[in-house]
């Protein structure tokens, strides 16, 4: 079929959990949340090219790095085929240059898988809108509704559902200490919590929409670093504030770890003093989830 373009590049953007709450479980073992995500521009790479033929090629020199049906990418890929129901008649080839940390809490996997729904919708200019890619995203991962439109979200159910919020006005040290924590043991942490601590939506929302830092920095909250904090994630926090971080959490389930900071001298600063991490990031919040270069 006749494509709208035939090569692209695709940053795919990492995201940060602002705060994370649990707030039940589903019968079919899903958990289901009320969690603010913020996409921030440290991302991955994708090279898309489509040729004659038919299969599909990942290529990544990144060590672990699965080039088979395991891959969230050749997953988007395969979902986007079945519900369009379109016969595509081009070999799609994807170049990844992998930056993401993987098991860190940062979405590598799910704004990869996000990317290239986003850039496949454009390609063969199939035109689906956001919540239609959303429900096919939500069959390969909970994170990739909201990597698909990105920005600062409200995202609750098991991260289907999606409202925009008011972006915060800050900079983020993330860094990931040399350890990584399986999301399913991190919930089966949570899980073994007689009476886990919450944290109120309503109050984080309105301490985002106030757009004051350090409201915001009082009513952070990650319930998985609550129900478990290794002992590599506690320093990470520590050396994060005693470079002068105004606030830190763990984000996700883990093990990456951000520092907010209001000022660029600071986090600068703090950045040239950190050492002995495995990542180590100054980013900003984006406004988006990926974007075709």
């Amino acid at each position: 079929m006749k494509t709208v373009c035939d090569k692209l590049r695709v940053k795919a953007y990492g995201k940060i959990n602002l705060m994370l709450d649990i707030v039940g479980k589903r019968q079919d073992g899903y958990h289901i949340l009320n969690t603010v995500m913020q996409s921030v521009d440290c991302y991955d790479l994708l090279e898309i090219e489509l040729t004659d033929g038919e299969g599909i090629e990942l290529i990544c020199d990144k060590e672990g790095f699965p080039l088979d049906e395991h891959n969230l990418i050749y997953k988007a890929i395969t979902a986007f085929q079945k519900h369009t129901g379109i016969d595509h008649g081009k070999r799609i080839s994807v170049k990844v240059e992998k930056n993401l940390p993987s098991m860190a809490g940062m979405g590598g996997g799910s704004s990869d898988c996000a990317a290239m729904l986003n850039a496949l919708n454009f390609m063969f200019g199939t035109n689906l809108a956001d919540d239609e890619l959303g429900r096919v995203g939500v069959t390969i991962g909970a994170d990739v509704p909201f990597c698909l439109v990105g920005g600062t979200q409200l995202c609750q159910g098991i991260g289907e559902i999606v409202h925009r919020l008011p972006s915060p006005e800050c900079k983020f040290l993330i860094i990931k200490p040399d350890i990584g924590i399986s999301t399913p043991e991190a919930y089966k942490a949570y899980d073994s919590i007689v009476n886990p601590q919450r944290c109120p939506i309503d109050v984080f929302v309105k301490s985002l929409g106030s757009g004051n830092i350090y409201s915001l920095c009082a009513n952070m909250f990650n319930a998985l670093e609550y129900a478990h904090c290794p002992e590599e994630v506690s320093k990470a926090k520590n050396d994060l504030k005693r470079a002068g971080a105004l606030q830190t959490l763990m984000t996700g389930s883990g093990s990456a770890v951000f520092g907010i900071f209001d000022n660029d001298d600071a986090i600068q600063r703090a950045y040239d003093s950190i050492d002995g991490y495995v990542y180590k990031k100054i980013c900003s919040p984006v406004r988006k989830g990926c974007e075709f270069v």
